[in-house]
């Protein structure tokens, strides 16, 4: 290699700086030069311009990624132009047209070499329109196929860097802008010392060089850690993706396998603090908070996001890197690379969820659960699973929210299985893709520009239609100018028309209501919701019980709509999901039907007994904060053996009391919100909808066979418990999160102490088990040697636990919940129940 030109650091160079700092497969150099326009003396001392000139690149070298710390303006989904910083791979200045604030993806390979590619692995087959085609159908089971293994390669958005375990990632970083910039790689750790890797402080106009062996497999963020989040939020994050090259289509040699993979990165955004920023201040998180405005996947939002633009190339590129697709096959979560026939695998499509924004996500699923696999850096275990410090599982396990703290990684399997509460006729119907959403559950992040709902952090995945070939075509969609077109267009439909009707083994009949209710706080706030002939004006609404099995009808008869129910955590068929924007809004009358899954004893696959809820899916942002919720509970088929008083909590599960059974429902109140309109914001005005901040502070619930019936408020008074070892059986408590923040949850004995009492067994819907036999039974965890009784957990917006309460000594013990923000995770109200232990 030629001598290095001014500014620049040979690898040799770099090589030796590293040797010294610590040798072995962790070593790193990092060494720092004046920038090409400068020298470090003048760039000290001189006036900086906003930025350095667009010419100013610096000659490639072989196996080197360069990154220039650019800034520039780039539109929202509502077309507002909002200032960003961003590791690009060529120099822009502040007023180019397109800057280049995101690197395009490049592949450090175990060869030495740096490729540039959308793709991995490198030379497999592109799987069209990022959906991959299956192998055949499956003889066994109707409109299901069989899928290949290790034939697909995988799209990955802008912002990615990935590298083969065995490679040196080698990058220089161009530090183009006025102040100190930095690199960091988040858990990436350094060999000698006590911190990430990175590159140190960066002065205006000059270059630093970092030099690192690959680290073990897994997903990193790299950001720009100055001045805590606030250079992350302005837009200077990626992701480092690490495989091997020897287990290209897994997380780790010997660990979970996939037919493809999906990255999806979160973020937001804050055109207050882009403003500071632009004008060359330096933003103060506390002395101006962030009010993100945005909300983005994959840098996208909204219409953009869902594929759904007139901008036919983006909606192309949507689909291969971010668009969750494929045909339905058979999973079995015991063993991901079961082989039904040669060449196929009975695998689904890995997600790497990322956080690079501030706020704490809940990832909701609909149509599938996720299998959760992996949080940072940490495979969680199949067996002896526990709750950490901080009121976490971990332990494998069903999700349909998944729960995404800042700068929080987590992989996650989407089984792309039939789901399993459509009935039989619908499925064997089926002639068209099936879509169903995912969303962020803490709901203002559904929002755009404070209203333009579903314009926020959306997209969905698409079960593949069956055809005669086994090749799926995907189907045609309108598409829209804006986001507010797209928001304000929303299908209604007065009479919609149940497919394929069965007659029900249980059934209701709900409508609509709006009133003012009075809370236990002595405060009035007006209500939306839903009731029966027969149930009264209340929140939350009337209480829906059903057993696996039966087939369900619920008439929908709203008197001021449209609206929807969304039966959330069941997975029937997308039009009786209750989603308007992906089926229709209900005008005038619809009956959803669908039948909860049949449980088997010891299959981790089979089953849909725990705790759900329903709430409207329309404008859902303000619908589910005006209360138009209820809880939904599934119980297992009856036992013939279990005595009086007692039930299970899933098929092949512990056993409860009923007496005692009770229900807590953490809820909150903003009184803004409660005077908006029904379609608030969705034509594009300011309705404020990304700002939720709750002045009172509810818990809803109480013991289920005592539920008053009538108008009003059922508010959580207490819980009665029985001892351990009495000739009672526990008490099951049922926690449904209906609040928009993230909780924690505490329990305490008679004394003010710590009190592990909290034995979780289902989270949303399914049981914990263990899981660590391939081919065998999965007992349930409460069965085994796994520490799943706690003293807290922690919990967000639309998770639900079942967990039952074990205290050891009679007195009354305490339960404490703590609202916090999802920013900065501060407690914004503490309530306290008693638990009356007899």
């Amino acid at each position: 290699m030629s001598a290095p030109s001014r500014g620049q650091v040979s690898r040799r160079d770099a090589l030796r700086l590293g040797a010294a700092a610590g040798a072995g497969a962790g070593a790193v150099a990092v060494a720092a030069a004046a920038g090409p326009s400068s020298s470090a003396s003048a760039s000290a001392s001189a006036p900086q311009p906003r930025s350095w000139s667009a010419s100013a690149a610096v000659a490639a070298v072989p196996g080197v990624l360069d990154l220039y710390v650019n800034e520039g303006y780039l539109p929202m989904v509502d077309g507002t132009l909002v200032y960003h910083r961003g590791f690009g791979d060529r120099p822009t200045a502040l007023g180019d047209s397109q800057p280049s604030l995101a690197v395009a993806p490049r592949v450090f390979t175990a060869t030495g070499e740096l490729v540039l590619s959308r793709t991995y692995p490198l030379g497999a087959a592109l799987p069209p329109n990022g959906r991959p085609a299956p192998m055949a159908p499956d003889p066994r089971h109707s409109g299901e196929y069989l899928v290949h293994r290790e034939r697909w390669a995988s799209y990955f958005p802008v912002r990615t860097i990935l590298a083969e375990t065995g490679s040196t990632i080698r990058l220089r970083v161009h530090n183009r802008l006025t102040q100190p910039h930095a690199l960091r790689l988040h858990g990436v750790p350094h060999p000698t010392k006590p911190e990430d890797i990175w590159t140190g402080p960066i002065p205006a106009g000059q270059t630093a060089e970092l030099e690192l062996a690959a680290p073990a497999p897994g997903t990193y963020v790299y950001s720009d850690p100055t001045n805590g989040d606030v250079e992350r939020v302005l837009g200077l994050f990626g992701v480092l993706l690490v495989m091997s090259p020897d287990a290209r289509w897994r997380l780790r040699p010997g660990g979970t396998e996939f037919e493809r993979q999906w990255l999806w990165m979160t973020h937001v955004v804050d055109p207050v603090w882009a403003k500071i920023a632009s004008t060359g201040g330096t933003v103060d998180p506390y002395a101006t908070p962030a009010v993100p405005r945005y909300f983005l996947l994959n840098g996208r939002s909204g219409f953009q996001s869902l594929g759904i633009s007139r901008d036919l190339a983006a909606n192309d590129r949507r689909s291969e890197e971010t668009l969750m697709s494929g045909s339905a096959r058979e999973v079995d979560v015991r063993n991901f690379s079961r082989s039904y026939a040669p060449g196929a695998v009975g695998a689904g499509q890995l997600i790497r969820l990322v956080n690079a924004g501030i706020v704490r996500h809940q990832m909701h699923f609909h149509g599938n659960h996720v299998w959760t696999v992996r949080r940072g850096p940490l495979d969680f275990p199949r067996d002896r699973g526990y709750v950490d410090t901080a009121g976490h599982v971990v332990l494998q396990q069903w999700e349909d929210v998944v729960e995404l703290e800042a700068l929080e990684r987590k992989d996650s399997v989407l089984p792309f299985r039939r789901p399993p509460e459509v009935i039989d006729p619908v499925w064997h119907a089926r002639r068209t893709d099936w879509v169903y959403p995912m969303h962020c559950h803490a709901e203002p992040s559904q929002t755009a520009a404070g209203g333009l709902y579903p314009g926020g952090l959306v997209a969905d995945w698409v079960l593949a239609a069956p055809t005669p070939s086994g090749t799926a075509t995907e189907q045609t969609h309108h598409l829209y100018r804006s986001q507010v077109d797209f928001s304000s267009d929303q299908i209604q439909e007065d009479e919609p028309v149940t497919e394929f009707k069965q007659t029900p083994d249980a059934s209701i009949s709900l409508g609509f209501f709006s009133g003012r209710l009075r809370f236990d706080d002595g405060a009035q706030h007006d209500i939306w919701s839903f009731e029966t002939s027969t149930s009264g004006r209340a929140v939350p609404a009337p209480l829906i019980r059903l057993r696996e099995g039966q087939v369900f009808h619920a008439r929908l008869r709203p008197s001021k709509g449209p609206h929807t129910i969304h039966w959330h955590g069941m997975e029937p068929d997308p039009r009786n999901d209750g989603v308007g924007h992906s089926s229709f809004e209900v005008d005038g009358e619809y009956t959803y039907q669908w039948r909860p899954e049949r449980g088997e004893a010891g299959n981790p696959n089979k089953g849909s007994s725990g705790t759900y809820f329903y709430h409207c899916h329309v404008n859902t942002v303000l619908h589910a904060q005006m209360g138009m919720f209820g809880a939904l509970i599934i119980d297992p088929e009856p036992h013939p053996q279990i005595p009086l008083g007692r039930r299970r909590v899933f098929g092949d599960g512990p056993e409860y009391d009923i007496d005692t059974e009770t229900i807590l429902i953490p809820y909150s109140v903003d009184p803004r919100w409660h005077t908006l309109d029904h379609a608030a914001g969705l034509s594009g005005e300011d309705a404020g909808l990304n700002r939720f901040e709750p002045k009172h502070f509810y818990l809803l619930g109480g013991e289920l066979v005592r539920r008053p019936r009538g108008d009003g408020v059922w508010s959580l008074t207490r819980i009665r418990a029985n001892v351990v070892g009495t000739a009672k059986a526990p008490t099951l408590l049922r926690v449904l999160n209906a609040n928009y923040n993230p909780m924690t949850l505490r329990f305490t004995d008679p004394q003010g102490q710590p009190a592990a009492i909290g034995e979780l067994v289902t989270h949303d819907g399914r049981p914990f088990r263990d899981t660590s036999l391939t081919d065998g039974y999965s007992p349930p965890a409460t069965d085994t040697d796994s520490q799943l009784t706690t003293s807290v957990l922690a919990f967000g917006g639309a998770e639900r636990y079942d967990m039952l309460l074990r205290p050891t000594t009679k007195g009354t013990y305490k339960a404490t919940i703590t609202w916090e923000d999802w920013i900065t995770k501060k407690p914004l109200k503490v309530r306290e129940v008693p638990i009356v232990v007899t």
